[in-house]
């Protein structure tokens, strides 16, 4: 009767493991999403991003990040409260993320910036598709951000390209 019993434990014991492992990636996927806006959070969207990078040189296609900094959000916060900045906030998120497709990276990398990985799309393009959002955001929102955009050049390490994006959108502020 011990051997029928401890292959019965045992394939409890399996199947308690297996669930607690579904519970774990759940949890863990959980942790990785700002739940405002939905986007990965920085850590884990940073992870994801070097994925990325490793993809579009393998696949030798092109990956063009955005760096997005909504528009008056402090102004926002100050004026009408909390509240209103978090609207704008998921308003701004929802705006990129129908604009984008379901496989595109999207990270809130601070209180009001998101970094944007498009997979096999030139910056000339993601240009056109980040103009689409933009004009989606003020029809729906009222609203605006100003985005940066940089394409993967064959040295580029993740902090270069950040960087660049991080440089156009400051150029494109300083344009404003």
């Amino acid at each position: 009767m011990g051997g029928a019993t401890d292959r019965t434990q045992a394939a409890d014991d399996r199947e308690a493991a297996s669930a607690d492992r579904v519970v774990s990636a759940q949890e863990r996927a959980a942790s990785s999403i700002d739940e405002l806006t939905r986007a990965h959070r920085r850590e884990s969207g940073m992870v994801e991003l070097e994925r990325e990078l490793a993809r579009a040189r393998r696949t030798k296609q092109p990956l063009t990040l955005g760096f997005v900094d909504v528009d008056g959000l402090k102004e926002t916060n100050d004026s009408l409260g909390h509240a209103a900045g978090d609207r704008l906030l998921r308003g701004t998120a929802a705006s990129i993320r129908a604009h984008l497709r379901s496989y595109d990276l999207i990270i809130r990398v601070g209180g009001d910036e998101f970094l944007c990985a498009l997979l096999g799309v030139s910056a000339a393009e993601a240009a056109k598709r980040f103009a689409l959002m933009s004009a989606d955001l003020e029809a729906t929102q009222h609203a605006s951000f100003t985005v940066g955009l940089a394409e993967l050049e064959t040295e580029d390490a993740l902090a270069d390209l950040i960087a660049r994006a991080d440089e156009a959108l400051y150029r494109d502020k300083q344009r404003a």
